[in-house]
């Protein structure tokens, strides 16, 4: 299919560049390793900026990044010696920007600082400094706990904050459980939402949609779009999440297509687009999720990740068959699911605030359409294969069973 000539047009320096796009986090120190010492770096993201460009991300939001809170005299203006240096950064920021790839940090703050003013000044000194070098948006959090959702503190930094980034087109995230309300108000700084209430609903019809109303009526109420994803720094990869083995991927690559039917923005977590469930874990008694890193290439352990072991959580032996070199010119696989969604969702033009449609479906499934996105998506959730519904497919999760949709299995239709 035609991928580049529809990857990436010239963004413009207005606000809302960030609607409807595709948003993919990436965990920088287990993504790749490119000077061989165990730990992913951003020279490492900027060796496979090639491959993010070719299935058609449109930004990266990168974590573990910056390395000392936002808020504290002298802090909050430094990258981790770990994954790089101020210098490796920019060049990052410069290549995306060639290839049209806009880039959005984590930024912590110390909650307990910014109550005082000169805490305040250097929160904002901070925000103008990435500002400054390219950084097109934020993911605000407070410390510690960077990776919980909103709370209040979180809210009053996002207040601080939103005033700075009015002239620049930078974005404002975050990480959103009860929607977009806080004790402080709606959250009505934020730009887009990582709605956490999709990432860990059941594999099951009712609930999923009762879920997606209501997370666009919440958004509906506030400024911003919900960020629709399957899998968020505190939760298990759907594969795992809805089962594991055979079931929990064909349920994974079913909700793939839903997630990315929807209105607003779509955010990958990197190694969801490879189907990849979570490592096993030395630890039973953790109840974090165990993310080993990115399987690139090759038929062993680590998979071209790096040349070094690393510290990690074992990677599985049965990951040679998930990697991106196994997987780019399958065109059955997880990866291709993927990139045909991503083509698709921009051919039909998705509106970010386009209203649901939902249609009539058998019990155990769903079926809904974007007003003006041409396309309609049906969702089988039960154990019987049902009809489909009338129109063309484009798109499968799965193989069909002639003109029925099976278990586990979604579908997209024109």
């Amino acid at each position: 299919m035609g991928l580049n000539s529809l990857s990436h047009e010239n963004f413009p320096a207005t606000r809302g560049w960030w609607e409807g796009r595709i948003f993919y986090r990436i965990d920088v120190r287990a993504f790749s390793d490119s000077d061989a010492d165990g730990v992913g770096d951003l020279e490492g993201v900027r060796d496979r900026l090639g491959y993010l460009e070719l299935i058609g991300i449109d930004a990266i939001w990168l974590t573990g990044v910056v390395a000392t809170p936002v808020g504290r005299p002298g802090h909050g203006r430094d990258v981790d010696p770990l994954v790089g240096t101020l210098d490796s950064l920019e060049a990052l920021l410069t290549e995306a920007h060639t290839a049209g790839i806009r880039v959005t940090l984590d930024l912590a703050v110390d909650g307990t600082e910014i109550t005082r003013p000169e805490n305040r000044d250097e929160l904002a000194e901070s925000v103008r400094f990435w500002s400054s070098r390219g950084v097109d948006g934020f993911r605000v959090a407070t410390v510690p706990g960077i990776t919980g959702p909103i709370d209040e503190s979180t809210h009053r930094a996002l207040r601080l904050i939103r005033p700075l980034l009015e002239r620049d087109g930078s974005v404002l995230l975050g990480g959103l459980v009860d929607g977009w309300h806080t004790d402080l108000g709606d959250l009505v700084e934020l730009d887009l939402g990582v709605d956490m209430r999709f990432s860990i609903a059941r594999f099951d019809a009712a609930e999923i949609q009762r879920i997606i109303r209501t997370v666009l009526e919440d958004a509906g109420n506030n400024a911003g779009l919900p960020v629709w994803t399957l899998s968020t720094w505190d939760y298990p990869r759907p594969t795992t999440r809805f089962g594991g083995g055979v079931n929990g991927l064909a349920r994974a690559r079913a909700m793939t297509l839903v997630q990315f039917a929807l209105p607003g923005v779509v955010g990958v977590d990197n190694g969801t687009e490879l189907g990849l469930p979570e490592s096993e874990k030395p630890d039973r008694t953790s109840n974090h999720p165990a993310r080993g890193p990115m399987p690139w290439e090759g038929t062993h352990p680590p998979f071209g990740f790096s040349a070094a072991p690393g510290n990690w959580w074992p990677t599985p032996p049965s990951w040679a068959a998930s990697t991106v070199e196994a997987q780019l010119e399958d065109p059955l696989s997880t990866l291709s699911l993927h990139r045909n969604a991503m083509e698709l969702r921009r051919r039909h033009e998705i509106a970010p605030h386009a209203a649901v449609r939902w249609y009539g479906a058998p019990r155990g499934c769903l079926a809904f359409r974007c007003d003006d996105g041409g396309l309609t998506c049906a969702l089988n959730t039960s154990t019987s294969t049902v009809p489909i519904p009338p129109g063309t497919v484009v798109l499968c999760s799965g193989p069909l069973d002639g003109e029925r949709l099976p278990p586990n299995t979604a579908v997209w239709l024109t």
